[in-house]
């Protein structure tokens, strides 16, 4: 296990020490748990995607997707 030190303003710390006791975790391990929340890779910024959001993605292909860009683009120029 290894150390940390962290700057965070008083406030802030009296704030996440009382959620922590409300949680009936200690700060480190509430701490410890959001930062193995946060993703592995550089490269993974899409957020997790879960329930209906989940069950919906990947539903309208690509190809879908831009003839209903083209269409909105298209209604939007007509009526304005």
């Amino acid at each position: 296990m290894n150390k940390l030190t962290l700057t965070v303003d008083p406030e802030v710390v009296q704030q996440a020490k009382a959620y922590a006791a409300q949680q009936q975790q200690s700060l480190s391990k509430l701490v410890e748990n959001y930062l193995k929340s946060l993703p592995r890779t550089e490269h993974s910024q899409a957020p997790q995607l879960t329930g209906a959001v989940a069950d919906l993605a990947g539903i309208i292909s690509e190809k879908e997707l831009e003839d209903a860009r083209n269409y909105i683009d298209f209604l939007q120029d007509k009526y304005q």
